[in-house]
């Protein structure tokens, strides 16, 4: 494939399923299937939603598009914001909370190792 183009509105949108994560979406914008040795997807956290801190071997990019979160990542906690963005690299365990009253949208991008199992962690951001 030369190229692929969408509108993230129209891909679709499933729910994180990862442990005790609440109010999180997906949506799996470029992948390898689009010929890509990287997947781009954009995430949407809902008002008091979190991603459960877990780890995985990827090593991933968030870039915040809209509203507030708290990033922990192994014993730090990170506050971004609009513009902010956050290098995460294999195997580091990481939560990501909507901290603010309103949607809180990030694109992440991740390459693709040959293990993309993910194990969620009992720990609080």
């Amino acid at each position: 494939m030369e190229f692929y183009y969408g509108k993230s509105n129209e891909v679709r949108q499933d729910p994180v399923k990862i442990g005790k994560s609440r109010e999180s979406y997906i949506r799996w914008l470029v992948t390898r299937d689009h010929g890509a040795p990287y997947a781009m997807r954009k995430f949407t956290i809902k008002e008091k939603g979190l991603i459960q801190m877990h780890y995985h071997d990827y090593v991933e990019t968030l870039y915040i598009l809209k509203g507030k979160a708290r990033v922990c990542v192994d014993k730090e906690k990170l506050d971004l914001g609009e513009g902010d963005f956050i290098f995460i690299n294999s195997r580091v365990k990481h939560a990501i909370v909507n901290t603010g009253e309103e949607d809180l949208e990030f694109i992440c991008v991740i390459d693709y190792p040959k293990n993309m199992d993910i194990t969620p962690l009992e720990e609080e951001c």
